[in-house]
């Protein structure tokens, strides 16, 4: 073996480990969010159950191993707060993965994608957007 190779073997394996590592951090929380999603989908059932319940009555619900007779609207903003935290979670945990997968592709020597790190519009961006495009069709429409 040459000198420049025992020099950049040293190198490359510490390299391919941290690329290992990266990417096993990736998959484990693109799992992660599988696993919230599909929680925050059966959060979205029983909270649409709930609010299509026509009686105001209480209702039986398994929590842990018991059943519990809770009313309607006691359940139902249990529900939209666990939704709320359900999305703060999933929310972070893609906020963190898209600098893991920024890191690993720069120690591959990949060049990351334009449009990488695009976040989608809120809804208010969204509303000013078709107030402002109203306007300027109705701009161009009037003779």
């Amino acid at each position: 073996m040459s000198r420049v190779s025992e020099r950049a073997l040293p190198v490359y394996l510490q390299t391919l480990k941290q690329s290992e590592n990266l990417g096993e951090e990736v998959l484990a929380d693109q799992q992660q969010i599988v696993e919230l999603d599909k929680r925050r989908q059966t959060n979205r059932q029983a909270l649409r159950a709930v609010k299509n319940e026509k009686e105001e009555n209480k209702i039986w619900v398994m929590m842990g191993n018991e059943f519990v007779k809770v009313e309607n609207g006691l359940l139902g903003s249990w529900l939209e707060s666990d939704q709320k935290v359900l999305d703060k979670e999933i929310n972070s945990i893609r906020d963190g993965l898209k600098s893991k997968v920024q890191a690993l592709k720069q120690l591959e020597g990949e060049e990351i994608p334009r449009g990488f790190f695009l976040e989608a519009m809120k809804k208010n961006e969204l509303s000013n957007i078709g107030s402002t495009a109203g306007r300027v069709t109705e701009r161009y429409l009037d003779p």
